[in-house]
């Protein structure tokens, strides 16, 4: 392997690891974040300030993202497992 190949392979490693690491954990907090906008808020005269509905949208959306993301590497992970165990074929398996 040269150095060229491996430089791509450890850039590619490293967005992975960027995408799958820091990326889920920032999709649900800007999830939570929408979500905190997105709400009603009953202020302390007793109006209530309405929440932004487009925020609260995008936070379902996100938090979505965050659960489907969870989902799909824990399967990743037991790809093999359902394989053996089970004879269920993910991601090209089997």
């Amino acid at each position: 392997m040269d150095f060229e190949s491996m430089g791509l392979a450890i850039v590619r490693v490293l967005l992975a690891g960027l995408l799958f690491g820091a990326g889920v954990p920032a999709v649900f907090a800007a999830g939570i974040r929408m979500w905190a906008k997105g709400h009603d808020e009953v202020l302390p005269d007793g109006s209530v300030r309405r929440g932004n509905r487009a925020a609260l949208a995008g936070a379902a959306a996100a938090l979505l993202v965050t659960v489907a993301m969870v989902v799909v590497g824990v399967l990743w992970i037991t790809r093999k497992s359902l394989y053996h165990y089970l004879g269920i074929s993910l991601f090209g398996m089997g």
